[in-house]
């Protein structure tokens, strides 16, 4: 798994499915993209698509990665550990011990470890993964930042299992007995090749982002995917694209 910044954080760009580009891309396409601004003098509230939402979820993962200067799974990660408070990370960040920070948020630190993720030995035909005790191509096999390196396929059904039958995107660790990395989301779109997973996993990232920010609520009627980001937090009554109101 490469943690060089050739993640494309990008809502209008495709991910390959077999992940042959190493590259994490978020599809806009994926959501309804229509959006709706009410004109409220007094309480002024917009009500947006999911792929709006995404949208704002990518600008302030690329806001911070340009401060911070790592690679953007890595930023998704911290801002995810701060509750997607950006002015949490900085002070964090800047405060003189990053080694402190990275551990907290359970990530490699990517400033002086990358190398810990590449096999020095790569002259081997086929390795032994300790999941499923089989000998696999060394092509098959998938390390995290870590070094902990098992096969693709037994990374997939753990990965998987986490996403689809316990909802977890936000600490997904290391397939490794004591290990408590969390799986990056370039491995973890690399990994994938069910569209529906992926899509599973991206309306999770995208609702623990609307949970953790004050200004964005989900409309509460059944069936509908709107969301509504108010200017200010106060309690007054808001009326969603689908018609439902609600405070």
């Amino acid at each position: 798994m490469d943690s060089e910044s050739d993640i494309c954080y990008d809502s209008d760009s495709k991910t390959d499915a077999n992940g042959e580009e190493g590259c994490f891309c978020w599809d806009s396409e994926f959501f309804s993209n229509p959006s709706k601004l009410e004109n409220d003098d007094d309480y002024p509230y917009s009500v947006l698509s999911t792929a709006e939402v995404v949208d704002m979820m990518l600008e302030l993962i690329k806001e911070v990665n340009n401060v911070v200067q790592i690679p953007p799974t890595i930023t998704r990660i911290l801002l995810s550990h701060f509750n997607w408070d950006a002015e949490k990370l900085y002070d964090r960040y800047y405060d003189g011990d990053p080694d402190s920070l990275f551990k907290a948020a359970h990530v490699v630190n990517p400033l002086i470890a990358d190398s810990r993720s590449k096999l020095k030995s790569t002259n081997k035909s086929n390795e032994f993964c300790e999941i499923c005790y089989r000998k696999i191509p060394f092509s098959l096999m998938t390390s995290l930042a870590c070094g902990h390196r098992y096969c693709t396929e037994c990374w997939r059904i753990y990965i998987t299992t986490k996403i689809i039958e316990q909802g977890e995107v936000q600490s997904i660790p290391c397939f490794a007995v004591g290990c408590d990395i969390l799986v990056d989301d370039q491995t973890i779109m690399n990994l994938l090749d069910d569209p529906k997973v992926k899509l599973k996993y991206q309306h999770l990232i995208t609702n623990n982002f609307i949970v953790c920010n004050r200004h964005l609520h989900h409309c509460p009627q059944p069936g509908c995917s709107y969301v509504i980001k108010v200017q200010h937090v106060d309690a007054r009554p808001v009326i969603c694209a689908c018609g439902h109101c609600f405070w």
